[in-house]
């Protein structure tokens, strides 16, 4: 029996700027592989085997990275949100079952234990569940005893989040989690596509569709993940962090791309390593470090970036075909595509965006720190 999976990948990526101004979110590169692609290669160790990818901003980047796939259908759709992208490929859903999954969330959960906790609890859906210290950017859930949910609110604010924790205090008895969140995987049976179809208001599965259900008398279910692997890859610092984690090996089941050249260095094909290379980090194809550059700890380089001799690189990331020039300094930043960073430089916590080109008339400049 096939499993498929719906994976929503048409947000702006507003809190990514400027990364998502050249691609879209989920194709942002992590050590070799974009976001999307370690989503899809988890779900796959998990037993799903097929895709649907839902794309909308920047989409034909989308379309063109999975045009030679079998497995992954990727379509351009005007969705208004992440309900109505389900919506609109209800046609190509024919299996009882579905999982939806966010295209920024990298996750090691067991999601084939997810699918037959679903299956089994037999409700129009589950959603997983994560338990973080501060719940303020999501969407903060209730359970009861027997792990149905009993309130949802998306991306509580501080007084509604005092007034939902008051109220788990007299359900403690029943449940031992606090601070559950929406960890943007949801498992559906094929019910839930006739609720969307009869109701065309619902467009957002957060602040529509599961009040909604909730409000109907619908049974919700939370499958809680326990310790597994959760970042949402929705800012820049969180970006970094998911890199850092995968570079040091602290998410179970992934690795960057590549083969391990010595302990916690990945280089893959055709590199060339000429310079010192500090684990953990990742020199991804074609890339070069000159003789007498330093790169890591926590480096990603991807595929044709160069680091000039006597160049230093730190917690940082190259995207494809940059430049750090000789005796440059990088430092906590991003280099984006075909971007270059003359000789002398230093960039410290910084981004410098695509094409662009970071040069010194002194013997040192510094390119100051991006807003936002």
């Amino acid at each position: 029996m096939s499993r498929v999976a719906v994976v929503l990948a048409g947000g702006k990526g507003t809190r990514l700027r400027p990364l998502t101004d050249v691609v879209p979110k989920p194709l942002i590169p992590i050590a070799g592989r974009t976001i999307i692609d370690y989503i899809i290669e988890w779900l796959k160790l998990n037993g799903f085997t097929k895709f649907i990818v839902v794309a909308k901003y920047l989409g034909e980047q989308i379309i063109d990275h999975f045009k030679h796939s079998s497995e992954v259908r990727a379509e351009l759709l005007d969705s208004k949100d992440t309900a109505d992208a389900v919506r609109l490929v209800a046609g190509e859903i024919s299996e009882e079952h579905f999982l939806v999954s966010m295209g920024d969330v990298l996750c090691n959960a067991d999601f084939n234990a997810f699918y037959e906790y679903h299956v089994r609890r037999g409700d129009v859906a589950t959603i997983a569940l994560k338990e973080v210290d501060n719940p303020l950017p999501y969407g903060l859930i209730l359970i009861d005893g027997d792990s149905r949910i009993t309130l949802f609110t998306e991306k509580p604010k501080s007084i509604e989040l005092l007034i939902l924790n008051t109220a788990h205090l007299k359900l403690r008895s029943k449940s031992l989690y606090s601070n559950l969140v929406n960890a943007g995987f949801y498992m559906f049976n094929w019910d839930i596509l006739r609720v969307l179809e009869e109701n065309n208001g619902l467009m957002d599965f957060g602040r529509h569709v599961f009040p909604y259900l909730l409000e109907e008398g619908y049974r919700v279910n939370g499958w809680i993940m326990g310790e597994a692997y959760w970042e949402d890859v929705g800012r820049v610092e969180s970006l970094k962090k998911a890199t850092w984690d995968l570079l040091d090996g602290s998410i179970a089941g992934y690795r960057p791309l590549g083969e391990e050249y010595s302990p916690g260095v990945y280089v893959g094909r055709r590199a060339r390593i000429d310079g010192t290379v500090i684990p953990p980090a990742y020199i991804g194809e074609e890339a070069v470090v000159e003789y007498g550059a330093v790169v890591g700890p926590y480096v990603s380089l991807e595929k044709g970036s160069i680091v000039k001799a006597g160049a230093r690189v730190s917690y940082s990331i190259l995207w494809r075909n940059s430049l750090v020039g000789e005796g440059s300094a990088i430092h906590d930043s991003i280099i984006m595509n075909d971007a270059a960073v003359l000789r002398g430089v230093k960039v410290v916590h910084s981004i410098v965006g695509s094409f662009n080109i970071a040069s010194a008339n002194l013997s040192e400049a510094v390119i100051e720190p991006r807003g936002g």
